[in-house]
């Protein structure tokens, strides 16, 4: 069957207008769908924008310039030469508060502590400022430091890996701080630093039973004290003080640093009349993977101008020194050399909560050139570990002629004939760093 329409132009312009309708409203519907879809677009990229600016504002909020931590300390101690206490002691050792400031340009920090040791261990108290200078970073990442600082003086930042340091630290040769002006030049396979200290650290409070002018953190030359001291009459004082040090790290990541340092200043007696002194020593630190060596050896010359009558003991008033800190001067030969040789193994795995095991032998020798004076000697063997913001340190301690290891009085110049063997201390030392 054949159907046929007729279609006359009245019907073509109907048809006409409602195709027209149909797309114009299509048109619309494709316009509010793309408005929405625009500003849906515009929100999230909105709220990823305000979503961006919190993490990025806690993000800054989290990684503020400004530190401030600290630490408090406790420890057992026995000596094998103290027949009063056989059982040994336990007391606080330190209290401390550290602040830090570095915002990528401007650095600094400072340091306070409180000591109260029990009976056994001087049964006294102090405090001191250990640390307190300020700075700033230039862009090759070398530093300007000016206040009180550390010498940059041999292994750095210590010469040693036990708790009690070594020899070098009681005779002011290793982790030491006075007041002045560092240099420390950008990393690098060739590193060095160059300081000038008018004045040494000073000095703080302390008991009674203290010597005023050792309450300090730092061994210095200083004043000798009639009560707490040896009557000496000796009022010397370090002064304009310069040390360098330069360094090589060679192998992969530094594992090697061969390095010198040298140091110079004035001794001021107090008398009018100042003389010189002077320091050397070559160091080397080498990483073995998980063995780690420290080498250090250093010869050192105070040139003194003390009159006959500042002596004791009928000993040459020239051949030694008295050197103070945590409370109490003692006298150090005026010339020697000394000797370290450090090495530690690191332990892998954890026990428990515990864990970063590291055994060590810490040896260390001061050899007397002024004067008929016998050798000094420490040796310690121990194992540091940590569990979260606990640390711990066990040693087993031996030496002579030592103002912290045997009871000879004659600190590190003078010894006894009575004290010719070796003794012992045990330290066991838990702190907690927040």
């Amino acid at each position: 069957m054949n159907l046929h329409y007729t279609i006359t132009p009245q019907d073509l312009d109907s048809t006409r207008a409602a195709l027209l309708a149909r797309m114009s409203a299509r048109m619309k519907m494709k316009t509010m769908t793309g408005l929405c879809a625009a500003l849906a677009g515009i929100a999230v990229l909105a709220s990823g924008h305000v979503y961006a600016q919190q993490v990025e504002s806690a993000q800054e909020e989290a990684a503020s310039p400004l530190t401030i931590g600290g630490a408090i300390r406790f420890n057992y101690g026995h000596k094998s030469w103290d027949k009063d206490r056989r059982s040994g002691f336990v007391g606080l050792d330190t209290a401390r508060l550290d602040v830090n400031y570095d915002d990528g340009r401007m650095i600094g920090s400072a340091q306070y502590r409180y000591n109260n040791y029990p009976k056994g261990q001087g049964d006294y108290w102090q405090h001191f400022l250990r640390h307190a200078w300020g700075g700033v970073r230039f862009d090759d990442k070398s530093e300007l430091h000016v206040g009180l600082d550390s010498n940059p003086f041999g292994l750095l930042p210590f010469a040693s890996i036990n708790f009690y340091e070594s020899i070098a630290f009681y005779a002011g040769f290793e982790d030491k701080y006075d007041l002045g002006v560092k240099y420390i030049s950008s990393p690098g396979p060739v590193e060095w630093q160059l300081a000038f200290f008018p004045r040494d650290g000073g000095s703080y409070g302390g008991g009674s039973n203290t010597a005023g002018a050792s309450n300090r953190y730092s061994y210095n030359i200083v004043k000798d004290d009639d009560e707490q001291g040896y009557g000496t009459g000796q009022t010397d004082s370090e002064r304009n003080t310069l040390v360098g040090r330069v360094v090589w790290n060679v192998g992969p990541e530094g594992r090697h640093q061969f390095g010198f340092s040298g140091l110079t200043g004035e001794i001021d007696n107090g008398r009018g009349t100042d003389t010189r002194r002077h320091a050397g020593a070559v160091h080397y630190r080498g990483n073995y993977g998980r063995v780690n060596v420290m080498l250090q050896s250093m010869r050192y010359s105070y040139r003194t101008a003390h009159g006959p009558e500042q002596t004791y003991g009928g000993l040459d008033p020239n051949s030694f020194v008295l050197v103070g800190g945590f409370g109490y001067p003692f006298p150090v030969a005026s010339k020697g050399d000394i000797h370290i040789a450090n090495i530690s193994y690191d332990l892998p795995g954890r026990i428990g909560p515990f864990s970063g095991f590291k055994v060590y032998n810490d040896y260390s020798v001061l050899k007397k050139r002024s004067g008929a004076y016998r050798d000094s000697v420490q040796n310690v063997t121990g194992m540091s570990f940590g569990a979260g913001k606990w640390s711990f340190y066990a040693d087993l301690m031996m030496g002579k002629h030592h103002p912290y290891l045997s009871p000879d009085l004659g600190g590190l110049a003078a010894t006894s004939s009575a004290h010719q063997g070796f003794t012992r201390r045990i330290n066991l030392q838990a702190g907690y760093y927040f």
